[in-house]
């Protein structure tokens, strides 16, 4: 298939983002991976690898949102409208070419574990920078991350802030953090990457969100000459991605690392499932994770803000991305992001994906149970309905509508539908309007709650 070396190339720029690292790569774009994905999705096409996409119910809502999500910015902040679109032609690309050039399982696999592959990179390079001394660096203020290359001066170690003003210049302001590769730095001590993972929770999240992937490729070595690789490699990644996720201290990641393994092992394993998942949760919560009161209260105020940004903008919300433009920090929460960025319309359409993801993987596994060559796509939807579990998760803590990461696992859920119509063109998602009014139920269950929480709280 000619299109899986462009979308892995794709998800190499997206996540390593090496134009910020080397010199020689600005020249690279995301566009130019767009259109090779667009050059070997028509390959596939005329060499009948692939066949023409088929417009599911799924994707007509996924571009539903897409769309809303734009009005919305037309109509809120229609200043921001072409920013809007070149943004959101990221997570649609990726969701397109997954979702429809991806039609088989062993294409599934490849793109999994590129991910996968990716992931544990960032989180190798975060465990090193993890580990390095504190050096003293330049507060330039501003959200984004301070990075350090050619062009930075000699490093000075420190122990706090204050140590960086006295050895260097008293009326600047100094950052005590980690240094490792590719420029990367902490935040408060905390591991991150670059880009879309210089927050430290959503790094903790990606990890948890491609971490199944590994057991399917475990399974796959048993009855082999080389078995015993698939334990040892399925051990390593769990080592590097518990490490990783308790340096990154992000107690969100804590919760959707133990949803994940307490999801994939309890219906794998069934009881002796959740006794191992609770082994390996045992050290993320002793050693990961932060004390820190303050952390707490500011999400509730976001949570609140997210509810009188609704309320002043009650339709179309005030725009899709723009809530920071209103408050000084983000949602924290992704259904009051989606809420208050894209009104009731918006929350719904995005509830409606995440819950036809899940209905999609549920029902692969149930429909296809009885048939044994239908092994490898219900592992490939039990994998990833494993990490949409932690996704879920993290959702609760995070803002993730808009996040690539998020909308690269909708779109393996979409793979895996085409990997089944491949087989089984007949193959049907079961939809009826009792759904949508389960998603509404949620919706405003979830809405409800958090209100009267915030009330308790004093918010």
């Amino acid at each position: 298939m000619f299109v899986i070396p462009a979308l892995v190339a794709m998800l190499a720029f997206v996540y390593i983002r090496p134009h910020e690292v080397y010199e020689a790569m600005r020249v690279v774009t995301f566009p130019m991976f767009l259109g090779l994905a667009v050059l070997g999705f028509v390959l596939d096409l005329r060499t009948g690898v692939s066949r023409v996409p088929r417009l599911s119910l799924f994707a007509v809502v996924c571009l539903c949102f897409f769309a809303w999500a734009l009005l919305t910015v037309g109509v809120s902040a229609p200043e921001q409208l072409t920013e809007s679109v070149n943004y959101f032609a990221g997570p649609i690309g990726v969701l397109f070419f997954i979702s429809q050039g991806v039609q088989t399982v062993r294409g599934f696999r490849v793109v999994s574990r590129a991910c996968l592959v990716l992931v544990l990179a960032l989180a190798v390079i975060a465990i090193h920078q993890g580990t390095t001394p504190t050096v003293c660096l330049v507060d330039n203020g501003g959200d984004r991350a301070p990075t350090v290359d050619e062009n930075t001066p000699d490093l000075i170690p420190c122990t706090s802030r204050q140590e960086c003003k006295e050895a260097l210049n008293p009326d600047q302001d100094y950052l005590c953090e980690h240094v490792g590769l590719m420029g990367t730095t902490s935040v408060e001590g905390r591991v991150r990457y670059r880009g879309v993972f210089q927050d430290p929770n959503e790094l903790a999240f990606v990890m948890s969100l491609c971490l199944p992937y590994v057991f399917g490729w475990g399974s796959e070595r048993r009855g082999t000459k080389s078995a015993w690789v698939g334990p040892v490699v399925v051990g390593l990644v769990l080592v590097i991605t518990v490490v990783c996720n308790v340096m990154t201290r992000s107690r969100s990641g804590q919760i959707s690392l133990i949803a994940t393994l307490g999801a994939y092992f309890l219906r794998r394993f069934g009881r002796r499932g959740a006794v191992l998942a609770g082994l390996f949760a045992v050290p993320v919560m002793l050693f990961g994770g932060r004390s820190a009161e303050s952390s707490t209260t500011e999400r509730l105020e976001c949570w609140a803000e997210a509810l009188s940004l609704w309320h002043e903008h009650p339709i179309f919300g005030v725009g899709a991305r723009q809530f920071t433009e209103h408050y000084y920090r983000t949602a924290h929460n992704t259904a009051l992001l989606a809420l208050a960025d894209m009104g009731p319309i918006g929350l719904i359409l995005f509830t409606t994906v995440i819950f036809m993801a899940f209905k999609i993987t549920l029902q692969v596994q149930r429909d296809f149970a009885n048939r044994p060559e239908a092994e490898p796509v219900r592992a490939a939807a039990f994998a990833t309905l494993a990490g949409l579990v932690g996704t879920v998760a993290s959702a609760m803590f995070l803002s993730l509508a808009y996040h690539v990461a998020l909308w690269i696992q909708i779109g393996l859920v979409g793979a895996v539908q085409s990997a089944v119509w491949r087989h089984a063109p007949d193959w049907r998602l079961r939809w009826r309007w009792r759904d949508v009014g389960y998603v509404v139920t949620i919706d405003v269950a979830l809405i409800v709650f958090i209100a009267i929480y915030l009330r308790v709280k004093g918010f």
